[in-house]
């Protein structure tokens, strides 16, 4: 329903494309989308009208962005979200592009070059007849107040700035370069407890390469290996972080692979840790759920679960040390529906990926991505595209304290030297 007074602001448009990815609202983006992207959820499935040189197109609010996700600059200060401190309906990237706002910066710390306010799917460009970003009026249909003045005359052509050379990362402490260093990733393991944990439990096979120092992550030490994460909370010594759980990696699209959700129902019918019985009903579960063969294929994923640490650990038979690092299966495997020779099986540590091209099963590099994510670098296009909204998304900030970009993210967290090698 239409507000009794929609204001009409002028926003900077931007071209958003992505066609094949899915938007915030859970839409995929098709040739000819009708939709623009806003930079907060308080938007989504509202609608806009559009006017640009005599044309009007309606849309839908589908997706948030471009630049900041929370920045509902067309609500009063106590309810806007992120920069309250800022006039009504003043995006911030307007502010921080044209006066400097933030240090010129956008709430994930990357430079504004340009200040899109608004993005258009592009049925809505064609429809409006643009042909490369413009100022095009916009009237916000559900909110109610006057029109503000407009940021700039619809005139005003917008430069792109140079995205200036970040000041380099202060050199990061020497570490020995002994049997715990790990040349491959330059990367070593110095906490006394998480070493013993990592030789006891398999060391690379099981764990793959350190990729970071170890550091503070929500009142643990932790350090992240390719394929796990491990951490040292205090009284509690070391374990390997539950990556898959929905607050860390909820992901299912990774490079173009299509990943099985986890599935309630077997999560339901996962025997409770500390009940009577339950170190030999969770191995009858893995072996029940766990296939080795998976229409026709010689998956082996049940081999691959109870082998894995056996190897490592020359003849430990021990299968609970494999339910450490894998944790029990929380989907059946599932053939991914846009490659037919890679199966997949989620655990509630990892996942197991068959590929018939090789004929071999191992775990995917999960941990490696997370520590992707709090880059924001070296990422997937699907997964940068799915992980924007992650409170772990570009945390990495060498030259904000604690050297994170959002510290509120992340309480009691410390990224400090973590990702450089030594």
């Amino acid at each position: 329903m239409a507000a009794s007074s929609a204001p009409t602001v002028r926003l900077w448009a931007t071209r958003e494309g992505l066609v094949g990815k899915t938007t915030a609202a859970g839409h995929l983006v098709t040739p000819d989308d009708h939709f623009v992207a806003l930079p907060s959820r308080k938007a989504l499935n509202k609608s806009v009208i559009l006017s640009y040189r005599g044309k009007t197109v309606t849309a839908p609010v589908l997706d948030i962005g471009p630049w900041n996700r929370d920045d509902a600059w067309w609500e009063p200060a106590a309810t806007r979200g992120q920069f309250a401190d800022l006039p009504r309906f003043v995006p911030e990237v307007w502010a921080a592009y044209e006066n400097g706002y933030n240090g010129g910066h956008d709430a994930n710390g990357r430079f504004v070059t340009f200040p899109a306010m608004i993005d258009l799917a592009d049925g809505v460009y064609a429809d409006l007849g643009l042909q490369q970003a413009d100022w095009v009026d916009v009237t916000l249909t559900w909110v109610d107040a006057p029109s503000p003045p407009p940021l700039a005359p619809a005139d005003r052509k917008i430069i792109k700035k140079a995205d200036p050379a970040p000041p380099p990362s202060p050199k990061a402490p020497d570490v020995a370069h002994d049997q715990r260093f790990f040349s491959e990733t330059g990367y070593r393991i110095d906490d006394d407890n998480i070493w013993s944990y990592f030789v006891a439990r398999g060391r690379v096979p099981v764990f793959g390469f350190p990729v970071s120092r170890t550091f503070i992550l929500l009142g643990c030490s932790v350090q992240v290996f390719q394929r796990q994460v491990a951490q040292s909370c205090s009284g509690r010594g070391v374990t390997l972080m539950n990556l898959l759980d929905p607050d860390i990696f909820p992901y299912d699209r990774i490079n173009g692979s299509n990943l099985p959700s986890a599935d309630p129902a077997m999560k339901a019918e996962t025997p409770e840790v500390g009940t009577t019985g339950y170190g030999s009903e969770i191995v009858d579960f893995v072996r029940a759920n766990a296939p080795d063969s998976f229409e026709g294929q010689a998956v082996s994923f049940a081999r691959t679960f109870f082998g894995l640490i056996t190897i490592a650990m020359a003849g430990s038979d021990n299968p609970l040390f494999n339910l450490e690092v894998w944790g029990a299966p929380i989907s059946r495997a599932r053939r991914d529906p846009g490659n037919s020779n890679f199966v997949y099986q989620r655990f509630q540590r990892g996942v197991m990926h068959f590929d018939a091209t090789t004929g071999r099963t191992q775990g995917l590099l999960l941990a490696d991505y997370l520590k992707a994510i709090l880059r924001g670098r070296d990422l997937p296009a699907d997964l940068a595209q799915s992980a924007r909204s992650s409170k772990y998304f570009t945390q990495y900030c060498p030259t904000s304290p604690r050297w994170m970009c959002r510290p509120g993210d992340l309480q009691a967290s410390d990224l400090t030297y973590a990702f450089e090698p030594g």
